[in-house]
């Protein structure tokens, strides 16, 4: 399969898994402050930063579960755009069987995610604060993150 065949697979799956979701674009000020997060995690991988936006959002929305998901929401959109990024990376890198193995990843990940992550809404009420939505933005995150550090790595450092 081709390059640009495999960037139209990856970036279709990808519009795929999110269409029915609100697609909320990251403000200046969420992504400001997981970047200045992962800057100062820069020697780990940057799962302490996972939350830095939702969970203070959260508390704030008290039982509002609408509020709640609009909080996990925010957050996923700055993280699905260091996804975006990191996939970016990856395929910058150059090296072809890296970009196929992370391209077939990616698929499987999604379709898990479609998965997993509706599970939280269909079970008691309080089980992870945001349902569904925050099931969405922590294993994005968590994404995000694994393939910034792959990028990092097929990359001149």
């Amino acid at each position: 399969m081709s390059r640009p065949i495999l960037v139209i697979i990856t970036g279709v799956v990808v519009a795929a898994l999110f269409a029915g979701a609100a697609q909320a674009q990251p403000t200046a000020q969420d992504t400001g402050a997981i970047k200045a997060c992962l800057k100062r995690q820069e020697a780990a991988l940057g799962h302490a930063c996972i939350g830095i936006i939702a969970d203070p959002c959260t508390e704030a929305a008290g039982g509002d579960t609408a509020k709640r998901k609009a909080c996990a929401e925010r957050e996923r959109a700055v993280w699905q755009a260091e996804l975006e990024a990191a996939l970016r990376g990856v395929r910058k890198g150059g090296f072809k069987e890296i970009t196929e193995s992370v391209t077939q990843a990616q698929k499987s990940w999604e379709s898990s995610l479609r998965t997993l992550c509706p599970i939280f809404g269909k079970i008691e009420p309080g089980t992870l604060p945001g349902d569904a939505a925050t099931c969405t933005m922590v294993e994005t995150a968590s994404r995000a993150l694994l393939l910034r550090r792959l990028a990092w790595a097929v990359n001149e450092h």
